[in-house]
């Protein structure tokens, strides 16, 4: 769970805590991953590491019990969040690229570079939509929308980063 359960999309909301993530701080070389919860609820609140900053933006609902077309409808919500998100983002930026996570999935025992960790750690499992802000020089930003089985809630997320994103092999 993260700390924007709850919360209804708000495309705003979601382009100001990427503006904060683009302009604030990221953890120089040698921090170790941090994994922030929210101190009275204890949920997900930013995972930290070296040259990355990881945070939710919108967490669905929870999916335990449901049947179609309920369950398909929270999916499409989802993805209609990300679609709203990434074609915002590349009206500002460009075009984004995709990186995906299968060879990693395929391949569980393949040596995955921190970004990776953290993502899969958060049960991001989809592809993420990269750009190069042209207004955070060394900066780079990715979205992912995942979930770690049929019955755990979609989370969307940032990722932050201080240099390029890692390419995976295919």
């Amino acid at each position: 769970m993260t700390v924007v359960r709850g919360l209804t999309f708000d495309v705003s909301r979601a382009i100001g805590a990427i503006r904060a993530l683009l302009t604030g701080p990221i953890p120089s070389a040698g921090s170790p991953t941090l994994v922030e919860s929210d101190p009275q609820s204890g949920e997900w609140l930013a995972t930290r590491a070296t040259g990355f900053v990881l945070v939710p933006l919108w967490e669905g609902p929870d999916l335990t019990g449901l049947r179609d077309p309920e369950w398909t409808g929270h999916l499409e919500a989802g993805d209609r969040h990300l679609a709203i998100l990434t074609r915002t983002l590349d009206e500002q930026w460009g075009r984004h690229r995709v990186l995906t996570v299968d060879y990693l999935i395929r391949n569980p025992q393949a040596d995955r570079p921190p970004i990776y960790e953290a993502v899969l750690r958060q049960d991001l499992y989809g592809d993420l939509r990269v750009w190069t802000p042209d207004q955070a020089p060394g900066r780079h930003l990715a979205l992912v929308l995942g979930h770690s089985d049929g019955d755990q809630p979609l989370t969307l997320a940032a990722l932050v980063t201080a240099g390029p994103v890692p390419e995976l092999p295919r």
